[in-house]
């Protein structure tokens, strides 16, 4: 493969997965990480966890919070700033209403706590019915919720397959469009033939993928002291 991977590299990777995940895995908790989830999409790590932790420290961590007409101001004061804002500032408030409607979620929790029999179906089903998710951003919201075999297939994984020799599309939402499902679904298999061969999960390979080509590499040092204070600002 042409890979120079140690298990310093799958250590990274599996700190950055501790990181991401759930813990307790609880419905309340599940609901702030979907909406980081969808702060993902288009947006560099750093600005993303920004406006993440703004909303978290404003209050704005549950579903009747970021629906509650007092707080609309609050909300669009943080969201403004991201990329794509008024998208997103739509996506999360009807991302908070399908929580409280849907059983989804609750369907999710069970499954995750019950031996993890349905996680394809479950992560096609959020990304079809989840505001804001698609099946990128449904995939790495499974990742958190502690699924080990959905690859969230993102700037980086293609980055990282076209370096590697594979004609992949890359879109840019401007001349190239979005990945068709076959796309999709043909890179998270081939990923995940990778993650085989070295004998680790797909999740723990994407990590890896992620930690060395995503800016968070370039920004701060692969140790456990910058990485704390990466995720704990």
């Amino acid at each position: 493969m042409g890979l120079e991977l140690t298990g310093k590299n799958f250590r990274m990777a599996e700190l950055i997965i501790e990181k991401e995940s759930i813990n307790p895995l609880t419905k309340d908790k599940m609901f702030p990480e979907g909406i980081y989830c969808i702060l993902s999409s288009s947006e560099n790590h750093e600005k993303q966890l920004n406006t993440y932790y703004k909303l978290l420290n404003r209050g704005l961590d549950t579903p009747e919070a970021i629906l509650d007409k007092v707080n609309a101001k609050k909300l669009w004061d943080i969201i403004k700033k991201a990329r794509f804002p008024n998208s997103k500032r739509k996506y999360i408030l009807r991302f908070s209403e399908f929580w409280l409607e849907s059983e989804i979620p609750r369907r999710i929790l069970d499954d995750a706590n019950n031996g993890r029999q349905y996680e394809f179906e479950l992560r096609d089903e959020l990304a079809k019915k989840a505001p804001g998710m698609g099946r990128k951003c449904a995939s790495f919201f499974m990742q958190k919720c502690g699924y080990e075999n959905l690859v969230p297939v993102d700037i980086w994984v293609l980055r990282f397959l076209e370096d590697k020799g594979y004609e992949v599309k890359i879109p840019d939402y401007r001349t190239v469009g979005g990945l068709t499902k076959k796309e999709y679904l043909e890179y998270e298999k081939i990923i995940s033939g990778m993650a085989g061969e070295y004998n680790v999960s797909p999740v723990i390979f994407q990590a890896y993928v992620w930690g060395k080509y995503s800016k968070w590499s370039k920004l701060y040092a692969p140790d456990q002291t910058t990485f704390d204070r990466f995720y704990n600002p």
